[in-house]
């Protein structure tokens, strides 16, 4: 019997696909499978795929797709998926050897429906900073907590039973969905280990310092989960709005003068919250998160990039 399903979206990453398979397959169980799904790269990723396969036919299992986009990837492959529980696992980054083991022994002993672990982040294979995912095991702290679905192992069924999909052809397929799973559970726990190695890359998606309109795909990820959680977790949806549509949006589009684009996310949030300066998360946060939101409330985004310089300024000498 197969317990746990590993999928692999794979597209353009040959420099890195091999450290991630064989990051999976150096683990400390049997009874598991690895899902390597090529999202038609154009790159030698193929190759490798077939490489491993041939391999281990046993553990290793290779598809190939249109071009869809990571969350048409998943999509895919979650029916193909034989085991009991599932992981996501992204081509250019890797897992902690033998840690599979103490995952489904946890998931099992406690009969979660999610487990959280920790990530480290990966600067060049030389700095890995450890970092914490969640403070309380609770459905409030985990809707809050970073909204990745690589650092977590999920009940397969939790997928199946409730329908659930991630968008396609969008950024931010996580944020659109991870937080959402909250709505079908009371079952999470979570262990304080760094598991996930995220290997930062400065030309990926998420870490682009030109502008895309993909950006503004975060708008439409928070419409996606203000459908499940608006009844249940008000303040935590509109925190989560804030953090991303006006904190997050406005790190990357300040910097690159992108003032309509930034003043749509931020109407967008203000359409749902416009009392949002009252919600208890918002008001835990240091003074000046606060006085960068209330200058980007008010449109000076001339003030707001100011401010934001003058924290950089202060990070750097400390």
């Amino acid at each position: 019997m197969v317990e746990i399903s590993i999928v692999v979206p794979i597209y353009n990453t040959e420099k890195y696909l091999r450290k991630c398979i064989d990051s999976l397959l150096n683990q400390d169980i049997d009874n598991y499978e690895i899902l390597l799904v090529n999202d038609s790269s154009p790159d030698n990723s193929q190759m490798i795929i077939d490489e491993y396969v041939k391999k281990y036919p046993n553990i290793v299992k290779g598809f190939i797709k249109d071009n869809g986009g990571l969350g048409d990837t998943r999509n895919f492959a979650i029916p193909y998926a034989n085991g009991q529980y599932l992981m996501f696992v992204d081509s250019d980054d890797y897992i902690k050897e033998n840690s599979l083991q103490k995952l489904t022994s946890f998931m099992k002993e406690k009969d979660l429906d999610i487990l959280v672990f920790d990530f480290v982040k990966v600067y060049n294979d030389e700095k890995f900073i450890h970092e914490k995912s969640m403070n309380n095991v609770s459905l409030k702290d985990y809707i809050l907590s970073t909204p990745n679905a690589c650092n977590k192992m999920f009940k397969k069924s939790l997928f199946i039973e409730n329908q659930i999909m991630f968008p396609t052809k969008i950024w931010y397929e996580d944020l659109a969905v991870i937080p959402s799973l909250a709505k079908y559970t009371n079952k999470i726990g979570y262990i304080h280990e760094g598991i996930y190695f995220y290997q930062f890359r400065t030309n990926s998606i998420m870490n682009q310092n030109k502008y895309n309109p993909k950006i503004l795909d975060m708008i439409e990820a928070i419409d996606n989960l203000r459908k499940h959680l608006n009844n249940q977790f008000p303040e935590e949806l509109e925190y989560l709005s804030l953090q991303h549509l006006f904190y997050g949006s406005a790190l990357k589009l300040l910097p690159l003068k992108r003032y309509q684009e930034l003043d749509k996310c931020l109407s967008n949030h203000e359409k749902f919250y416009n009392h949002w300066n009252q919600n208890k998360y918002y008001l835990s946060k240091p003074k000046l998160y606060k006085l960068f939101c209330y200058l980007l409330s008010k449109k000076q985004f001339t003030f707001a990039k100011w401010l934001l310089f003058f924290k950089d300024c202060l990070l750097k000498r400390s």
